[in-house]
């Protein structure tokens, strides 16, 4: 078992390195042709993506039709097909190259008076539109610091921190000892990154609404924003349509230290799900963001874990 572990491990990194080389050859609207391909198979064939984007579709927007749900979950595989396909561009092209893809910004006056504050900037940047452009353009500006989870295919993590540090971003481990990193770098007036639509680990969140539903959401933003003071602004990468660019959107998180945390963490959830709804195509509904119940729900013998059940 351990040898076809590793033989399917290397197989997969030496296909995806393969597809990236491929790929990032390609100009951006051809690199979207093919993702969109990607996706629509992933739309037809039954997959673990399809499986969990019904389901999330269907928690989230309960207001909708069979019809209409079924119309974004397509909608959704098409842009998550993209996002597999512009890894290459993102962890290939050269700078200049990359950022021509960049056909405007919203809100970067607010990045710029963060730093003058001189607390640090810390950005949320949710799964939504091209979130691994975000990281090359913030360090072009900024000193950056982002968080960075191993991937379970060990032979694809060079890869992975190449293409993401490339051009000047730091990359921290999801531990105590990257969260000290992010504390130093936010009281060096610098730049920190987080995606904050991840599910935390046991003991690291609070249960507060995310579309309606009781979903387990992480502190570190707010506890992070409450103990530096630092600016917290949210960020996200729309994808424009026939691959021709995209656009970047900086907005303000101006309540993010107002009340307990819990009232902060609710706030920001709040914030994220304004993001999502305003382009849901683009966000990413095959994570498993409700796996964990409130501790009440299962008490009352709520079934835990809507996906297996």
């Amino acid at each position: 078992m351990a040898r076809l572990k590793k033989f399917r491990h290397s197989l997969t990194a030496s296909l995806s390195k393969f597809f990236i080389r491929g790929v990032a050859i390609l100009s951006l609207k051809n690199c979207h042709r093919v993702g969109s391909a990607i996706g629509w198979l992933l739309t037809v064939i039954p997959n673990r993506n399809l499986f969990i984007t019904k389901i999330n579709v269907r928690l989230c927007f309960p207001q909708m039709d069979k019809k209409q749900q079924q119309q974004l979950v397509n909608k959704s595989l098409i842009e998550m097909g993209k996002s597999i396909a512009e890894i290459s561009p993102m962890w290939q092209w050269d700078k200049q190259r990359l950022f021509q893809s960049i056909k405007k910004i919203e809100g970067e006056e607010l990045l710029h008076q963060a730093i003058g504050k001189g607390k640090g900037v810390i950005i949320a940047a949710p799964h939504l539109g091209c979130w691994e452009l975000l990281g090359h353009y913030l360090a072009d500006k900024y000193p950056t610091t982002c968080m960075y989870q191993k991937p379970k295919v060990a032979q694809l993590d060079p890869v992975i921190r190449h293409g993401r540090q490339r051009l000047g971003v730091k990359l921290v481990a999801t531990d105590n000892q990257g969260i000290r990193s992010m504390l130093k770098s936010i009281k060096n007036n610098e730049v920190v990154c987080i995606l904050p639509d991840q599910e935390p680990n046991e003991g690291n969140g609070v249960y507060v609404p995310f579309f309606g539903i009781e979903a387990y959401s992480m502190v570190l933003i707010s506890r992070l924003a409450k103990k530096t003071g630092a600016t917290v602004l949210s960020i996200y990468g729309k994808r424009l349509e026939h691959g021709e660019g995209y656009e970047i959107v900086f907005k303000p998180l101006e309540k993010i230290r107002e009340g307990t945390l819990e009232d902060s963490v609710a706030y920001l959830n709040a914030e994220i799900e304004k993001l999502a709804r305003e382009l849901p195509e683009q966000y990413q509904w095959s994570y498993k963001r409700f796996r964990k119940l409130s501790p009440e729900k299962i008490a009352r013998g709520i079934v835990h874990d809507p996906y297996f059940h």
